[in-house]
């Protein structure tokens, strides 16, 4: 436990790292974490895909690593004159992603694979005579494999650009981040001090119903600390308010806008802590498919980069669901 809450506290100092240049300087910065993080989920599944036998074509995910974040920032600055509400920046990475799956079915239609070892030598025990460098046909398989990756991380993290510049780039990657990590926080010290009935032994075998509850109550309650400092707060330093560029979710001369917003923000934080633990299982399901304990190792105690985004892919989600419904653009 100890290794796990050093390295946590490690990856909150260099995220409020980012947060604080972002803050003083420039969102770039916020940008610049979002694109690290991505590029380090994108290697990570690469790699486990490859290793699990899957052919990764390593051309689309690249394409869209590079591609996605000037198409969206031009866009959005130039095309869409930086407001909030054009959609042109969106427009542009839907079709950054629609040209890398395009990549991935010419490369699947066009560029056979290759036999590896392991298929030569299984092919000469039936009998049959392969060459190591002659051309297989990618199996249907290999093709979903590598569309899934441009979907998930890669799509689902794109969507923290459209949380940042269309709404708060401060408020909205906090939230994204800071209201599942946390939540998960308090889940396995939870679970861990509890114990009891497993919640799905066959996904996730560590994970406790105590632990669930847990995290879902940390969530809200990371939520509502949110909702101190951005709402119930805000009228003490406007300055900070203004520099996060949040804007409130109702405006605070309509009646009961105190606890209208404390409902939006014990909404938010159950519905991201409820999706947030369906987002860990779901990231557990897939390495139990491909075979693996942890995408990575980078992070000590805490796995990976897919390890720790997990969650908060999810909370992505939900957050440019729920700001497009408060915020209706």
């Amino acid at each position: 436990m100890l290794k796990r809450t050093l390295t946590g506290i490690v990856l909150v100092v260099l995220v409020a790292g980012f947060m604080l240049c972002g803050y003083f300087v420039s969102t770039i910065f916020i940008d610049m974490l979002i694109l690290l993080f991505l590029a380090g989920a994108v290697y990570e599944m690469f790699k486990c895909f490859k290793d699990a036998g899957y052919k990764m074509f390593i051309t689309p995910p690249v394409f869209l690593l590079v591609a996605s974040y000037p198409t969206f920032y031009l866009l959005q600055h130039y095309a869409g004159g930086a407001s909030p509400r054009a959609s042109v920046g969106v427009q542009g990475l839907i079709a950054v992603f629609v040209v890398a799956v395009m990549i991935c079915l010419t490369i699947f239609t066009f560029k056979p694979a290759k036999h590896t070892q392991e298929e030569v030598d299984a092919a000469k025990e039936q009998g049959i005579d392969l060459e190591l460098d002659s051309p297989k046909a990618h199996d249907l398989k290999d093709l979903l494999a590598n569309v899934f990756m441009l979907v998930y991380p890669m799509l689902f993290m794109l969507l923290s650009w459209v949380l940042s510049y269309k709404y708060s780039a401060i408020f909205a990657v906090l939230f994204a981040i800071f209201v599942p990590t946390l939540g998960d926080a308090f889940a396995y010290w939870t679970g861990s001090t509890i114990g009891g009935k497993k919640l799905c032994p066959k996904i996730s075998p560590k994970k406790t119903i105590a632990g669930a509850v847990g995290g879902l109550l940390g969530a809200i309650i990371v939520s509502m600390l949110f909702w101190l400092v951005f709402e119930m707060f805000a009228d003490k330093y406007p300055t900070f308010i203004n520099g996060c560029h949040y804007q409130e979710f109702i405006r605070h001369d309509v009646n009961g806008w105190e606890w209208k917003t404390a409902l939006i923000y014990i909404a938010l934080g159950t519905g991201i802590g409820v999706l947030a633990e369906l987002g860990d299982l779901a990231a557990s399901r897939i390495k139990r498919a491909i075979g693996i304990k942890d995408y990575g190792k980078i992070f000590p105690g805490h796995g990976g980069f897919m390890d720790r985004l997990d969650s908060i892919m999810y909370s992505l989600a939900v957050l440019l669901i729920a700001f497009t419904c408060i915020y209706q653009y």
